[in-house]
């Protein structure tokens, strides 16, 4: 008895001799969401507990408590915006985990601030310093889980200068986040850091391709593409402004960025 074909739509399909599923679906698993600021942020935050509750028997127990952090810069008064990915959700339409929260705030005397109430709140993690940023770790632990950091390049400084409000109206929180330009700066910076490593910024690629994309979904804000270029210039003086937008116009006509030619377009970028 012969066997009938199989004709469903998720059924594999050959293209140019490889086999791959149906471009529907394909499609359906990179939707994005048209999703509120303060919903992708707590959506971040409650991933971030499940894996650390799924995982406690080889992840040590942390105490951070986002919306604490959060409540308690805001108390104290002290100018903050909350960036990593639980500041980009919102632009990606693609809320994910992460294990650290990232605070952005003034050098001087709001950092210090800032990391004395984190202290505050936290006394049992381990403070260390770097350049550009103190971090926060439970002990014995080698990744932070905290990160209060001060703007070491020009485009960080516009983020903390100009970014937008969000609000969680049942705990009556009224924070600030990334705007959308100076996001993808931001991205940007971090995926020309030759000394960042190169598993991370092919996460910062992937953050940077899905807000432009979702830029272009239905009810999404364009990207204010001549602002970008303006930031673009303050992470490579020189040769930021052409290649972000040439980055861009890539995504769009649904080009992959390569990680190998970033920086290349017009000349290699400093450092």
């Amino acid at each position: 008895m012969r066997t009938k074909k199989t004709t469903s739509k998720t059924a594999p399909r050959k293209r140019n001799g490889l086999i791959g599923s149906d471009p529907q679906w394909e499609e359906a698993k990179a939707a994005r969401r048209n999703i509120d600021h303060n919903d992708a942020v707590q959506e971040s935050f409650f991933l971030q507990k499940q894996y650390r509750s799924m995982w406690s028997h080889q992840v040590a127990a942390s105490p951070v408590d986002l919306n604490q952090i959060l409540r308690t810069l805001i108390r104290k008064k002290i100018p903050f915006v909350l960036t990593g990915a639980h500041g980009i959700g919102g632009w990606t339409g693609r809320p994910r985990g992460t294990l650290d929260v990232d605070i952005l705030v003034k050098g001087g005397r709001n950092h210090g601030r800032a990391v004395n109430a984190i202290k505050e709140l936290y006394p049992g993690l381990e403070v260390r310093d770097f350049a550009g940023v103190t971090a926060f770790f439970i002990p014995g632990e080698k990744q932070s889980v905290i990160d209060v950091t001060y703007p070491h390049r020009p485009d960080i400084e516009e983020t903390l200068a100009h970014p937008v409000w969000t609000e969680d109206k049942t705990s009556r929180l009224r924070y600030r986040i990334p705007d959308l330009e100076p996001a993808l700066a931001n991205k940007y910076g971090a995926m020309l850091t030759p000394t960042r490593e190169s598993r991370k910024r092919r996460q910062d690629i992937l953050d940077f391709e899905w807000m432009i994309t979702h830029s272009q979904d239905p009810g999404r804000r364009s990207i204010d593409l001549q602002k970008l270029a303006f930031l673009g210039e303050k992470v490579w003086p020189g040769g930021g402004g052409a290649e972000i937008r040439r980055l861009v116009d890539q995504v769009k006509a649904g080009k992959p960025i390569s990680l190998e030619t970033i920086g290349l377009s017009a000349g290699q970028p400093p450092g």
